[in-house]
């Protein structure tokens, strides 16, 4: 975690830390649950959907951190404060210490936006075998993060496409995943993926659009009829998919992907415009 923390200041279970002078130790007796937040313009954008996705998470794994959340949002605030607000990602992480209590940690983290170009001609992907044993928890895996990246270097691509046991694509490896196939937007079921926040905020948007989502297994044999895909994430937004493994896609030309991306847009300056 140390080699994360940019910026100068963290906060540790309600203190403030210099992390030049002061690194924080870490005790852990259990699994680590996190969530990243984008900040723009001082905002920690759609903070309320990742705060309940933290309390979700961690009554998964039978950590009640009820108690805690109000602090916790009050404290990301100040994190962003006293740090002047940096254009960046902030991870909070909530644990059990080694007596069994909920501790928390909240630092800026490198963070690393697509560059404007991938937006117009789209990333490269690939398949990789995996399976999350608990989907709908954000929970940190490092060994699986570390094998992935190896992979995602060795073929030059930015992102791999989960397969299960029944070579269904479930979702990316830090993102989730979308297919349009005739102007109607597929994407895997709740129980097989990571819940994301921007995945939520696309359906909404989707719907608002009147473009019709199916909610359902997505066999990677559906990658020959649909006519482009894209992934979604706090950091990438809605970025769309030019190749999987050798297959080519024209997704950054798809009318509905362009729709979303635009719309996904708007709505992040509306929020921040409101919550200034």
């Amino acid at each position: 975690m140390k080699n994360e923390l940019i910026e100068t200041y963290s906060i540790y279970n309600g203190n403030i830390i210099n992390n030049k002078t002061q690194p924080i130790s870490y005790a852990f007796s259990s699994e680590i649950v996190y969530e990243v937040i984008r900040v723009i313009d001082g905002v920690p954008l759609f903070l309320e959907e990742h705060n309940n996705r933290l309390i979700k998470s961690t009554n998964m794994i039978g950590m009640n951190i009820s108690d805690l959340i109000d602090k916790i949002e009050l404290d990301i605030k100040k994190l962003i404060d006293i740090n002047n607000k940096p254009y960046k990602n902030l991870k909070v992480i909530v644990y059990k210490d080694t007596s069994g209590k909920p501790n928390y940690s909240m630092f800026f983290i490198k963070s690393n936006y697509p560059k404007p170009e991938l937006y117009k001609k789209g990333i490269n992907t690939i398949l990789f075998k995996a399976t999350r044993k608990n989907p709908n928890a954000k929970v940190q895996n490092l060994q699986l993060r570390e094998v992935i990246n190896k992979e995602l270097e060795k073929h030059g691509a930015y992102e791999a496409l989960l397969l299960n046991e029944d070579d269904n694509i479930t979702e990316g490896s830090k993102s989730n995943v979308f297919f349009v196939k005739n102007n109607i937007l597929y994407t895997p079921p709740k129980q097989d993926i990571l819940l994301g926040v921007t995945r939520a905020r696309i359906i909404q948007l989707a719907d608002k659009l009147n473009i019709k989502t199916i909610e359902e297994s997505i066999h990677k044999s559906f990658l020959k009829q649909c006519h482009g895909l894209f992934i979604t994430g706090t950091s990438p937004k809605v970025l769309p998919i030019s190749k999987v493994d050798n297959q080519l896609f024209d997704s950054t030309k798809n009318e509905t992907i362009q729709r979303l991306m635009e719309a996904y847009d708007r709505l992040i300056e509306d929020y921040i415009n409101a919550h200034k």
